[in-house]
């Protein structure tokens, strides 16, 4: 070998380890980064292979198939649980058992209002405030109503919000596909990226993720719809009201799932289960509106069985969308021509109490009397009822995001142990590669001095 030979060789030498430190200084610089998998350098030695001519940096990820697909099965539903316990929070505090707001403390008003009227039931300023007490009933089941309509439209906007984010992730993960079809070697930088992003992806909707032969990855959503194959990106869209089962798809075909977890899941769980079980919708009449209907028609029928100061037959007070069950807590109100002297609190017929009609309405609330129930359970204890099942989902779903937690942290630091970068193998990797470097350093300024000191001699 001749001794330009021999420089050009101790050269390639000088590059190659030059490379491999980078990788390890590349580790090093990403030890902290969230599910960052270190990269291993493997040098090929002068003679190997198809490239005999040089020594060479084989470069690989450490990132292992299982522990990725147990964090990102945790953060799936991981993402569910919070963003469950997000959305039912707010539903919880619409509901106080406590008395001191919303509905039941309205009920608890009615109540005593008509207790009070039933004393003197003729006292105009009593019955004035029975009929306002009348009023702060409609008005809180409109005021709930309204507020679980804006959740739901919050919901529906949040759901949009997800989407875009899945679709943009979709997108960026099949151009890490197309740089990684494009380049010669495995790529550090790319594979980071595209980790990170699968991860962020899990969290929103549930995945598969299958490696190819050319190390590009295919991602599936919910295990049935594409979103990834190669350099393409396919769109998923929701339609929320369409029937379960139906309502996530993809522009690259394939069946629909049954309801999917994650962030996406949740979300439209929430809206189409807890929320619609409630207010109604997707062909639900809504726990509140039958809570509603009933007291509002059982107020109307005590009313018009009883007569007025004036001995008149009493009318109805409530008024309500008639057409549509599902719609009776946003459109509960007092009839605006029923004045306080059209207040029929005398029971009618022989016999018939001044103040029968009020103290029937005063005992509503809280009664056992059969005709007075909603679904055998009184006025009130159907609202408890209604309260108790979502304090209890809000609850369990609390518990199981704290699990979840746990379960995301465990799965990463098992992650991190299987594929992570440990800095006491990086400083040994950089110390022995250093003086590698070194040593191949010292032969090229030993070659160098050798050549001058040939040409020196042919002058």
């Amino acid at each position: 070998m001749s001794l330009l030979s021999a420089i050009q060789t101790s050269a390639g030498a000088l590059r190659t380890f030059s490379q491999a430190l980078s990788a390890d200084q590349q580790n090093v610089a990403n030890s902290a980064t969230p599910g960052y998998a270190a990269v291993r350098a493997l040098i090929l030695p002068l003679g190997s292979g198809s490239h005999g001519g040089s020594d060479r940096v084989v470069l690989s990820s450490t990132g292992d198939l299982g522990s990725d697909s147990q964090v990102r099965d945790s953060q799936t539903r991981s993402g569910a649980s919070v963003a469950t316990t997000s959305q039912l929070a707010q539903i919880n505090q619409l509901f106080d058992i406590t008395g001191a707001s919303g509905i039941l403390a309205a009920l608890q008003g009615f109540s005593t209002a008509f207790s009070n009227a039933s004393v003197t039931p003729n006292d105009p300023t009593l019955r004035g405030i029975a009929l306002s007490s009348a009023a702060a009933v409609s008005t809180a089941f409109n005021s709930v109503a309204a507020s679980l309509d804006a959740q739901q439209k919050q919901i529906d906007s949040e759901t949009a919000s997800t989407v875009a984010q899945i679709n943009s992730l979709g997108r960026k993960i099949s151009s890490f596909n197309a740089q990684t079809q494009s380049n010669s070697q495995f790529d550090p930088a790319v594979d980071s990226q595209l980790r990170s992003s699968l991860d962020d992806l899990s969290t929103l909707v549930p995945i598969n993720v299958s490696n190819n032969a050319n190390g590009t990855v295919a991602v599936l959503v919910g295990g049935r719809l594409p979103l990834v194959e190669g350099d393409q990106a396919f769109a998923i869209s929701v339609n929320a009201s369409a029937p379960e089962g139906s309502q996530l798809s993809s522009s690259g075909g394939g069946a629909s799932p049954v309801p999917v977890s994650g962030q996406l899941g949740a979300l439209v769980g929430v809206r189409n289960q807890t929320i619609a079980s409630i207010i109604g919708g997707n062909g639900k009449t809504g726990s509140l509106n039958v809570l509603a209907k009933g007291f509002a028609a059982r107020v109307n029928t005590l009313l018009t069985s009883g007569v007025t100061p004036s001995g008149s037959v009493g009318t109805p007070l409530y008024i309500y969308d008639q057409a549509n069950d599902a719609n009776v807590a946003r459109t509960l109100g007092v009839d605006p021509s029923v004045s306080n002297d059209r207040l029929a609190l005398a029971s009618a017929g022989a016999g018939g109490l001044s103040n029968g009609v009020a103290n029937q309405l005063a005992q509503l609330a809280g009664s056992s009397q059969p005709l007075d129930q909603i679904g055998g359970l009184s006025p009130q204890g159907f609202f408890s009822a209604i309260a108790s099942g979502i304090g209890q989902e809000y609850a369990d779903a609390t518990q199981q995001s704290s699990t979840d937690q746990s379960s995301v942290t465990a799965a990463v630091a098992n992650r991190k142990a299987a594929s992570g970068v440990s800095l006491d193998q990086e400083a040994v990797n950089i110390t022995s590669l250093q003086r590698a470097y070194e040593a191949a350093a010292k032969i090229v300024s030993v070659l160098d001095q050798l050549t001058n000191d040939e040409v020196n001699l042919i002058k």
